[in-house]
């Protein structure tokens, strides 16, 4: 599985409808609605779920990537820890992030690029990333492939 900032992974897309994510992945394992009545599938066997945003026509928006075999920028984050997860991508991204600690996890944000890792016990659990957005908040969908639908 390879995470591309702003596109999506592998082959799903960033401005997916969820019919068209269902297509290429199946019938999700779950799906629920988060408290701002975003509709989110998970794909138990992937380790991921798929966020289709109710703001964006719902489409797909966000993703949340658990799986160990997941790679951004060539390298298999899941399970490292925080220090060598953030020397490696600080050294791919320009720009610094913010950390919030919510007592039982670290949540380290990178704004600019849409990009959250968060970390259970000092290990980086999962990859979070989103659509990215213009100046005027419009969301920027993905119009070239990218390996992707």
């Amino acid at each position: 599985m390879e995470i591309k900032l702003g596109h999506g992974i592998d082959t799903i897309q960033f401005g997916l409808t969820e019919t068209q994510a269902v297509s290429a992945l199946g019938v999700p394992d779950k799906i629920f609605f988060t408290d701002s009545e975003n509709k989110r599938l998970q794909f138990n066997q992937l380790l991921i779920e798929l966020t289709f945003e109710i703001d964006n026509d719902n489409r797909l928006g966000w993703i949340e990537v658990y799986n160990k075999s997941a790679a951004l920028f060539g390298y298999q984050l899941i399970g490292k820890p925080m220090a060598e997860v953030l020397s490696i991508i600080k050294t791919e991204l320009d720009s610094e992030p913010s950390v919030d600690d919510y007592g039982s996890f670290i949540s380290v944000t990178f704004e600019k690029e849409w990009l959250e890792l968060q970390f259970h016990f000092n290990n980086l659990t999962n990859i979070n990333f989103g659509v990215l957005y213009s100046d005027n908040d419009q969301p920027i969908w993905p119009t070239t492939p990218q390996g992707c639908i």
